[in-house]
């Protein structure tokens, strides 16, 4: 009894042992896997992190500038005069400025006396040969201003008109092509004007005469 009492014992140790190396294999195998999947995981975070610092490491772009389709156009001034001395003599002129400049450029033009018969009929020269003197130059937003209010009302709150000049005019500011209105001024706020007017009589010619650069006598009252 006592020998197989022993042979059970030794049977059950060998059993005991072998499953203690079979435990200690798995145990390893999974120590191994996990130490595996650890790694694994080390390894794609110091990927992203490495991607992470390239791209901060990489130089600002600027930001993307968009070009604006539409520009804003300055309004021109456009300041005229008419002019009726005996003899007779008759002219008109008158200039350009802006908000911000006085002077851009200048007209003048001698009026056929036997067609410019009363001294509104030179005003109205003026505002017409200088609408269209602006409107050939490309502008596209223009102020007229007249220093004769019976002119201004005519034009702007007179009904039907058979006058040529006021059509003519009227023509004009209507025209789709642009922005073109006509205003009143003070007379001692369009002596330049009136200058440049009173220089056409001294025209040569019938031909309209320019001045980039304001004559000697206008300066003084820019």
């Amino acid at each position: 009894m006592s020998g197989g009492r022993r042979n059970d014992e030794e049977n059950n140790k060998k059993e005991g042992g072998g499953g203690g190396r079979g435990s200690t294999f798995l145990k390893g195998a999974g120590i191994a896997v996990a130490t595996a999947a650890v790694a694994g995981i080390a390894v794609a975070t110091a990927a992203v992190a490495g991607r992470l610092y390239s791209l901060l490491e990489q130089p600002e772009v600027a930001p993307l500038q968009v070009r604006r389709t539409d520009h804003h156009e300055e309004v021109s001034i456009l300041k005229v005069d008419g002019s009726l001395l005996p003899g007779p003599l008759a002219g008109c002129g008158g200039y350009l400025s802006s908000a911000g400049v006085k002077w851009i450029c200048g007209f003048a033009q001698k009026l056929d006396p036997a067609l410019t018969l009363r001294v509104d009929q030179a005003e109205k020269e003026a505002i017409l040969r200088g609408l269209l003197w602006v409107k050939e130059k490309g502008k596209k937003k223009v102020v007229v201003k007249s220093d004769n209010a019976g002119v201004v009302y005519s034009v702007n709150c007179g009904g039907r008109s058979n006058d040529p000049l006021v059509c003519g005019i009227r023509d004009l500011l209507n025209s789709p092509h642009w922005e073109a209105t006509l205003s009143r001024i003070p007379g001692e706020e369009n002596k330049v004007a009136d200058r440049l007017a009173h220089k056409a009589h001294k025209l040569n010619s019938f031909r309209l005469d320019e001045f980039d650069v304001a004559p000697q006598n206008c300066v003084f009252l820019l």
